[in-house]
């Protein structure tokens, strides 16, 4: 690009998380031949590359690194067992390097004599994964909703793609797919890409007891958006191109709870002004051990069952997963250092989506609460540590290690602004140039400056306001304060006071005045969490609150906190308890860890639980008991918390 110089564009192809040559080939397409083992708990196969040389360091004006060999193609690997290798269908020789501690092993392929030439040729790859592959959960059917068959999903964000097949496991090696999977005749399998169009060698199942699925992704995505599940599966239409999944017995409720898809994305498609291409966009409502709110897989978002309230309360996560269809998944951080640009645009265009749908009071309510999420998250790592950075350096950093609400708020917080040094006018423009300058590409952060500066540039808009290293490579909260009216917000504040009054201002039942008639008229969970973090702040700053436990107690009664079906306001309800040092909570905190596995609620539980000393041995019981249930994503990470606490 003329916009990016050469030592910029160096930096671009320097992607410090992976061991692929992915400056000196790039794998384009790939051909998936799959088996899934529900008994050996592997996916085994064959995985056939389309790979063909290019020479990244001639982009840069740069020499070629010694260890650059032109006849050795270089994929990443974790946990996998490699069992032969073809180039252009003979056998290769091929040898796996030590194993990084957080990397994995790199598997070094000869392209000698069979692949000479620029290619393209074809690399294939028989290999199985393991049991204890970092990607895959397998789960028992004790632990599915239907109690009868076991259940397979994966999750490859952040560098995991490598534990489910050798690749070029980084953000910037995009490839289109074909897939043929084998499962038992009682499974139904998914995968991130469209159903259908079946490769040739997928015509017919290998025996009666099982059946073949087939699907094909022409739209190139890289590795940590390659996804797939396979379990007892039923579906229901919910809109011209989506169906929902999950399991039989909660299949309605799902359709029910995720009905507004089409809404949000012909929202997105009218914000951005680019059309949705990737065909169907479908949701799996998944068992309660995923570790995220969802996961934008291509095609088919996945979500955790934690979002199930019954009134559609939190279906904001699918208008954040829809957005991403357009910024991360069309567009994409060239390496996790520049996650930003995936999530702050995400959030931002699912908070545009919000305001489209319900009112711009509900884009600055939604941005302002999250606010103290970003604060909350600065002040544990604290304000000068490198995680805060928008751009974080991960040199022999697993980038999970550096997953937090970070990039994404303080992220959204930069777009928002530079939305208001632009100006409401042209901004709608520059959003719709900026994705189609990059639709089908990964960037870098250097990439989208250079490329708003040019923009700007060129139609006079002045951004002397914006301090780029600031924003960019500097510590600590945002160095510039958000600035929104916050009607919704000082409605939830008002409540909280009224339940900070001394006691001689409460009615006879300990409440404040009409209190005991429940929420007030059209509150929703948002203001719920702005009313407890009115509470905890209370608590943090006054030591002679008001907060007693008989008043938690009058609270619950009133609302009912103890018993709602909203998971985020469950959350909240609890940590205020905690801090309070309530007794009453902790098998209610047990319970909820015990119910799903999502790692924006478990981890904060398990560590305040762990950092309170006459319950402390109740989190380390828990996660001793209950550990295994977890995804590995998330039982590393709570390892890691628990252990930072002792």
């Amino acid at each position: 690009s003329p916009l990016i110089t050469r030592r910029a564009m160096a930096s671009a192809l320097a992607d410090p998380c992976s061991q692929a040559s992915e400056c000196a080939f790039r794998c384009s397409r790939l051909q998936l031949l799959w088996h899934v083992d529900f008994e050996r708990k592997v996916l085994r196969g064959c995985a056939e590359w389309t790979v063909q040389r290019s020479d990244g360091y001639a982009l840069t004006g740069d020499s070629k690194p010694k260890d650059v060999d032109d006849a050795t193609v270089v994929l990443d690997t974790k946990a996998l067992k490699i069992e032969a290798v073809r180039v252009e269908g003979k056998p290769a020789t091929f040898s796996l390097c030590d194993e990084h501690h957080v990397f994995g092993q790199a598997l070094k392929i000869s392209l000698r004599p069979a692949g000479q030439g620029d290619g393209p040729f074809q690399v294939s790859i028989d290999y199985e994964t393991s049991p204890e592959s970092s990607a895959c959960q397998w789960l028992s059917a004790e632990l599915t909703a239907g109690k009868e068959h076991p259940y397979l999903f994966t999750q490859c964000q952040a560098i995991h793609g490598r534990a489910l097949l050798p690749c070029q496991d980084s953000p910037g090696a995009k490839f289109s797919y074909e897939a043929s999977v084998t499962v038992p005749e009682w499974a139904t399998a998914l995968m991130s890409a469209r159903r259908g169009a079946a490769p040739a060698a997928a015509a017919k199942p290998p025996d009666a007891s099982t059946r073949v699925f087939a699907f094909h992704q022409p739209v190139p995505v890289p590795a940590y958006l390659f996804a797939i599940a396979v379990g007892h599966l039923a579906s229901r239409e919910v809109g011209p191109r989506s169906l929902v999944w999950s399991e039989p017995s909660m299949v309605d409720e799902v359709a029910h709870e995720f009905a507004e898809v089409e809404s949000f994305l012909q929202a997105a498609e009218e914000i951005t002004g680019q059309p949705y291409i990737w065909g169907q966009y479908d949701l799996l409502c998944l068992p309660p051990s995923f570790p995220y709110g969802g996961m934008e897989n291509p095609c088919l978002t996945f979500l955790t069952p934690t979002l199930i309230a019954g009134d559609r309360s939190l279906a904001g996560v699918v208008a954040h997963e829809v957005s991403h269809s357009w910024t991360g998944n069309l567009l994409t951080n060239h390496t996790w250092e520049h996650f930003w640009l995936n999530e702050g645009w995400t959030v931002w265009l699912e908070r545009r989506i919000e305001a489209k749908m319900h009112g711009e009071t509900w884009y600055a309510f939604s941005s302002l609460e999250a606010n103290d999420s970003l604060q909350e998250a600065v002040s544990r790592y604290g304000d000068s540590h490198n995680f805060t950075k928008l751009v974080p350096t991960l040199r022999d950093i697993d980038p999970d290690d550096a997953f937090s609400c970070i990039p994404y708020e303080k992220g959204f917080q930069f777009i928002h602004f530079l939305g208001e040094v632009i100006g409401s006018k042209a901004f709608p423009e520059y959003v719709t140039a900026y994705i189609g300058e990059f639709k089908m590409k990964t960037l870098t952060s250097d990439e989208f400056k250079a490329f708003t500066i040019s923009w700007c540039g060129g139609r006079g808009v002045d951004l002397s306001a914006v301090d780029w290293d600031e924003w960019l490579h500097a510590p600590g909260m945002p160095p510039v304060r958000l600035s929104l009216a916050n009607v919704e917000g000082e409605r939830a504040k008002e409540l909280a006071a009224q339940w900070l009054r001394p006691q001689s201002e409460m009615d006879p039942s300990g409440c404040p005045e009409g209190a005991a008639a429940g929420a007030p008229q059209g509150w929703r969970h948002q203001h719920w969490l702005v009313f407890f973090g009115c509470l905890s702040s209370e608590i943090d700053s006054e030591p002679s609150h008001a907060l007693s436990l008989e008043r938690l107690l009058r609270m619950d009664e009133a609302y009912g906190f103890s018993a709602s079906r909203n998971a985020e306001v469950r959350f909240r309800w609890q940590r205020l308890c905690i801090k309070l040092r309530a007794d009453f909570i902790v098998p209610q905190v047990v319970d909820f860890l015990k119910s799903q596995g999502r790692m924006k609620f478990v981890r904060p539980l398990f560590r305040e639980l762990n950092a309170w000393p006459e319950h402390a041995h109740v989190a380390t019981q828990t996660f001793e008991e209950w550990g295994g249930n977890y995804h590995p994503i998330a039982r590393k990470m709570l390892a890691q918390d628990l252990a930072a606490s002792a």
